[in-house]
């Protein structure tokens, strides 16, 4: 007998220390056999996991709901998609629409009328300016009011107070409270500013998508430049 029980302890001394799994190691396993539970129906039902509510459900209860969670964040993830998408084709067809008509003024006076007037009835858009910087003076007064608004080359968002609301959008009330300021150039030189406004202090931010203002901007200056050399 006492034999036997040397045995045993030799044996079991040979085997070296018993080893404890820890929870990453049980979920790295399950993550290796995804079909562990497939003939384990009894072990499956007798799960449980802690809930939102405080009562343990099933894991099968869980998984159910960990899938129509995910399923809702994927609808709602695709509805922002297609809203996104139907908004970027809709400032394509502004954009396009608009450019289509520019190409046919040859006045200045006119351009910044047909600007001003299809960007106006546009959603998010209360007020729209395209201001002409013809003279020192206008470069000067915007220079003072937005000092980096003639180093930039892209649209720049800004907070608007009472003098700047008046300042790029002159009797209009009540007064803008933001607004993207877009750099109107030609190699190199500031031709024009497209000022657009919006009653609401956070709406233009620098989370702004400036794809579309920027290439009209583009187009605005090499137009303006264009119809400045005709002039002359």
């Amino acid at each position: 007998m006492s034999s036997d029980v040397s045995s045993a302890k030799k044996a079991s001394t040979q085997a070296g220390p018993s080893t404890t799994l820890s929870a990453d190691d049980v979920a790295s396993y399950l993550k290796a056999h995804p079909d562990f539970f497939a003939d384990r129906d009894s072990l499956l039902a007798e799960l449980t996991v802690p809930h939102e509510s405080g009562q343990a459900i099933s894991l099968l209860e869980r998984q159910v709901k960990i899938l129509r969670d995910r399923s809702i964040e994927s609808r709602h993830t695709l509805n922002g998609l297609l809203e996104n998408a139907r908004y970027n084709d809709q400032l394509f067809s502004v954009t396009r629409n608009l450019i289509l008509t520019l190409l046919e003024e040859d006045d200045l006076a006119q351009l910044a009328t047909v600007t001003e007037s299809s960007l106006s009835t546009q959603p998010g858009i209360d007020a729209c300016r395209l201001i002409v910087v013809d003279t020192g003076d206008v470069a000067s007064e915007l220079q003072n009011r937005f000092p980096s608004l003639l180093r930039s080359k892209h649209v720049l968002t800004q907070a608007l107070d009472k003098d700047a609301s008046s300042l790029l959008f002159p009797g209009t009330t009540p007064s803008l409270r933001s607004a993207a300021l877009c750099p109107v150039t030609h190699h190199h030189s500031l031709l024009a500013v497209l000022a657009i406004g919006n009653h609401a202090q956070d709406y233009f931010t620098d989370d702004l998508d400036t794809l579309f203002l920027d290439f009209i901007a583009e187009f605005l200056g090499a137009l303006i430049s264009q119809l400045s050399k005709n002039q002359k």
